[in-house]
């Protein structure tokens, strides 16, 4: 049975996903390739990585991409997370 309270067992290196949702798709797909470049761990220039539009606002306001990598430990996917989110492009990211 599943514990709220229990942190989940993920074992690296695994696939991980990241909704990055901004208002410029340019500026947010520069943001990305950015912090991919400052904070993947050894091996980013060969590592491949996928970027695809995920959906856009009805009113074409907010977009958002769907980054797609394998991530190597806990450490690269939190600092992955902090630099997506701490990026001025950058309005969400989950």
């Amino acid at each position: 049975m599943f514990d709220p309270g229990q942190r989940p067992d993920i074992r690296y290196p695994t696939p991980w996903s990241f909704k990055v949702i901004g208002d410029d798709e340019a500026a947010v797909r520069r943001a990305v390739e950015t912090t991919l470049a400052e904070r993947l761990e050894c091996g980013a220039a060969e590592r491949p990585w996928d970027l695809s539009t995920s959906r856009t606002s009805r009113g074409g306001r907010y977009v958002s991409l769907l980054l797609s990598l394998t991530v190597v430990s806990e450490d690269e996917r939190n600092a992955l997370f902090a630099g997506l989110a701490g990026h001025p492009a950058v309005r969400i990211v989950i």
